[in-house]
């Protein structure tokens, strides 16, 4: 089966809430992520796929990890840690001329750099967009209104 690349980012802001999607094509309340350009990190995905979809400047927050490039520039740089590495099986979709296909997508948490940036749903990804608290997390269900894993995700990033 096909596979391709995508970055996933779960906003959080300070009072603890998360930005979610209502996604048109999987009619559930979803994150924002796409596919992994040519020449871009998954980070840099998350980044610029919060900005399309959100109108929202992020910044990814990476789990700390030891430079192994400190003593060595040259040969690199260490990358933003994700929270979760996930295979997910997408279907086939005929408006799009797609095949089923996987995505092996990179979760990422982030924060907005300015908390007074005004939200703007991108309409050709969604219907609608708002701020979930823990609580409206908790009550959404995972049959018609959210996956199980991003619920889960969301779940652990929120407490």
């Amino acid at each position: 089966m096909k596979k391709h690349f995508t970055a996933t980012a779960f906003i959080v802001d300070s009072k603890q809430r998360t930005l979610l999607m209502w996604h048109k094509r999987l009619e559930r309340w979803m994150p924002p992520g796409g596919h992994v350009d040519d020449n871009e990190t998954p980070a840099d995905t998350a980044k610029r796929e919060c900005k399309e979809e959100t109108g929202l400047d992020v910044e990814i927050v990476g789990d700390a990890q030891e430079n192994l490039f400190e003593e060595n520039p040259a040969e690199g740089c260490m990358l933003k840690k994700p929270i979760a590495l996930l295979l997910e099986n997408i279907p086939a979709s005929q408006e799009r001329g797609e095949t089923a296909h996987q995505h092996m997508d990179f979760l990422y948490l982030a924060r907005p750099l300015d908390e007074s940036q005004d939200i703007i749903l991108d309409t050709n990804e969604a219907d609608a967009m708002q701020w979930f608290s823990k609580t409206e997390i908790e009550a959404l269900d995972t049959s018609t209104e959210i996956f199980a894993n991003v619920k889960f995700y969301i779940l652990s990033v929120l407490s």
